[in-house]
This record gives C-alpha cells, structure tokens and sequence, in this order.
C-alpha cells in the first residue's frame, strides 16, 4: 500500500510560513478509540477554539468498518470547525 500522506513536520513548516504556530504530534489509537473521538478530545484538553481539518467521505461499507473522522466531528463537535475538502 503507497503511504502519500505529508509528513507532520512538513505541513508545520508550511503553516509557519503564515505566521500560525504549529505543534506536530502522534498518537496509537486504542483499538476501542476512534481518530475522530481522540481528536475531540485533544481538543478539549487543549482547549481549542478552532479546529481546522480535512472533510472527506468515504464508502458506506468504509466508514463502516474503519469510521469516519469526519462524521464523529460533524455529528459530536464541541468547538468551532473548519473543513475544507
């Protein structure tokens, strides 16, 4: 499988150079934890006033099987969001 995703250092090199600093970060994932809940957790823990992700949808079966981030935000968030897909 092709892993093309950006490096975290990268993407925080990339918004630095707009001025917003930028802390990378990574995290297991308990297999009873979603990404989408973890995240609205830190998010919480660091008492965010925006989150700022990626919307993305994925097949029925996909979301179904592996979740949706998206749709955990969309359905739970307790901050401001901005998605951009």
């Amino acid at each position: 499988m092709r892993d093309d995703r950006i490096p975290g250092p990268d993407i925080a090199a990339c918004i630095a150079r707009h001025g917003i600093e930028a802390e990378v970060s990574s995290e297991d994932l308990a297999p009873d934890v979603s990404a989408g809940k973890l995240l609205l957790s830190w998010a919480a823990s660091l008492h965010a006033d925006l989150v700022v992700m990626g919307g993305y949808g994925h097949a029925r079966w996909h979301e179904l099987v592996l979740g949706g981030s998206t749709r955990t935000f969309l359905a739970s968030m307790t901050v401001p969001v901005l998605m951009s897909h």
